[in-house]
């Protein structure tokens, strides 16, 4: 298979493609199902480490929310979207610190900082 260089990394040919097709346009943009224009799943070298936030958890539109206003640089918009998120882990008791989650969580991030040392930003 052909090897093609993004951004300094190799990747396959399958890896380069565009978005997939949805599988069901009715289902929820950014799903499986749906993926969107920048879904980037498909397009991972294999030792990319990732973290995903589920449209389940109570945080995970505040949490996307939040990423996007850092991004474009609104500060305000961003300060209150993290006030909020903040009021809403306020009404429920913390994972306690020892939980292998919240442990894992960290690890990742980890993860994320050192694969960033070596490969660069992947946008």
């Amino acid at each position: 298979m052909a090897q093609t260089s993004i951004k300094g990394r190799a990747m396959s040919d399958d890896m380069t493609k565009d978005k997939p097709a949805a599988k069901d346009p009715a289902a929820p943009y950014g799903s499986a199902d749906n993926p969107s224009e920048f879904d980037i799943l498909h397009r991972m070298g294999s030792d990319e480490p990732y973290f995903i936030v589920r449209g389940g958890d109570p945080l995970s539109d505040a949490l996307v929310e939040l990423h996007a206003y850092i991004g474009a640089g609104q500060s305000g918009a961003a300060h209150d979207t993290l006030e909020r998120i903040l009021a809403l882990t306020s009404q429920k008791p913390p994972r306690p610190v020892g939980s292998p989650k919240y442990r894992e969580t960290f690890k990742i991030s980890v993860s994320m900082e050192r694969y960033r040392e070596t490969h660069g930003r992947s946008h």
